[in-house]
């Protein structure tokens, strides 16, 4: 099987189990109502890619660690599929353009339920040269205290709109806030589990979200004067319906098993 059809099978492996595991018919990578931006106002954002598509977004943690979504990566044996560009606005051109090495997604994804633990750790063949667009950020930790009206900041390469399967070609970002816990569990009710290694957000009315293609992408917010990633983009029900706000891996809930990962093989 020559590698051209490899990508194009593991490119639809992705889109395929993400149907799946998601509650929207596949339209889990969930910028809507958005604006147009440059990397170097997100420049720890990364696309992460199959061949020479955009698949997904990412953050840059490290020079050679990169933070993303265990269900972007379903062919983590096979990292050989995967590249990531780093420092440019433009996914398809430009900036560090750097094959993946290792990936190590979360051993229990999916455990107890679909979409929990949906993290995973991505290691580089080379490092990157941080510049001003090219930038790690740090991480919120479980003692940071994320405040109702706080600004939330989600960036990305996905559509515009549920109905736009192709992706943007210049990088987009979007303001929310956090949804009550309870209610969007409740409203999911049925259709997915939002447990406590998640949070929701969006907006009172809707009509600002993170789309398809956006998945594994950075969600950032400002903690005691200093941006720090929150949340990665996981899964939802459509983009930008007030009832369903976008569900993220809470990041807090994972920095233990991040700096054990990344210790014990020397990633960090």
């Amino acid at each position: 099987m020559s590698l051209e059809l490899r990508l194009v099978i593991a490119l639809w492996l992705i889109w395929t189990t993400a149907a799946e595991n998601s509650t929207d018919g596949g339209q889990d990578g969930r910028i809507v109502g958005g604006w147009e931006t440059h990397i170097t106002f997100f420049p720890h954002q990364v696309s992460l890619q199959l061949g020479t598509r955009h698949a997904c977004g990412g953050t840059i943690f490290s020079p050679t660690i990169i933070l993303t979504a265990a269900h972007c990566v379903l062919e983590h044996s096979k990292p050989q599929y995967y590249v990531i560009r780093a420092g440019s606005t433009d996914w398809s051109k430009g900036g560090s353009y750097i094959q993946v090495h290792r990936i190590i997604p979360h051993p229990k994804f999916h455990e107890p339920t679909r979409m929990n633990n949906d993290i995973a750790i991505v290691q580089l063949q080379q490092p990157l040269v941080y510049s001003r667009e090219i930038q790690p950020i740090g991480l919120a930790t479980s003692e940071d205290r994320i405040q109702p009206a706080a600004q939330l900041f989600v960036s990305g390469w996905g559509s515009k709109a549920i109905s736009q399967m192709q992706s943007e070609k210049r990088l987009r970002y979007t303001v929310v806030q956090l949804r009550d816990q309870d209610q969007c569990a409740r409203n999911y009710f049925g259709a997915g589990s939002v447990t406590n290694t998640m949070f929701c957000a969006g907006t009172q009315v809707g009509g600002r979200d993170s789309c398809q293609g956006d998945s594994g992408g950075p969600l950032v917010t400002s903690i005691n004067g200093q941006m720090k990633l929150y949340g990665i983009v996981s899964w939802g029900f459509g983009c930008a319906n007030a009832m369903f706000p976008g569900v993220y891996t809470k990041v807090p809930a994972f920095g233990d098993w991040i700096a054990q990962t990344t210790g014990e093989l020397g990633l960090a």
